[in-house]
């Protein structure tokens, strides 16, 4: 987190840069208390550009999916906080400069082609392909990666 910060949000860059890192450093904090440990991050959109006023920075949040379950049947604010975070909505209900995302990993034993949850394979394979994409108003050169996003290790698999 110290090296993303420092590159993207350090002295030298614009206020709204800080600021945004503040609150995806605020929510990050509320997020893995919550849930009691978020592995990865994946971080993408304008923040991670040489753009002096970033709009917001986008942001993966990888939970192993037990943990979410547990955390949301443990308190209905939990519940209602995670919604936001999954739904995006801290942008509009909590006043944060992040859209927010979450990612419920489940854990797959082995080595070879996993034949198990389809649903999670599905959307992390969804999550990597659209930010690997530069929009584009060509519909191959929109599909062909160009671009990507930034994995920030919080807590590590564990």
């Amino acid at each position: 987190m110290d090296e993303v910060r420092d590159t993207f949000a350090g002295p030298g860059t614009s206020q709204r840069r800080r600021d945004i890192w503040t609150h995806w450093a605020q929510l990050t904090d509320v997020v893995r208390s919550v849930v009691g440990g978020v592995p990865v991050a994946w971080l993408s959109g304008s923040f991670l550009t040489d753009k002096t006023e970033p709009g917001d920075l986008d942001c993966l949040y990888i939970i192993e999916s037990s943990r979410v379950v547990a955390a949301a049947a443990a308190d209905p604010r939990n519940a209602s906080f995670l919604d936001l975070v999954v739904r995006n909505q801290v942008k509009s209900v909590l006043g944060l400069m992040v859209d927010s995302f979450v990612l419920e990993w489940v854990p797959t034993p082995g080595v070879g082609r996993p034949v198990g949850p389809a649903r999670y394979l599905a959307d992390r394979g969804y999550w990597d392909d659209l930010w690997s994409r530069e929009r584009s108003t060509d519909d191959r050169e929109d599909s062909i990666p160009r671009r990507g996003y930034l994995e920030v290790v919080l807590d590590g698999y564990r």
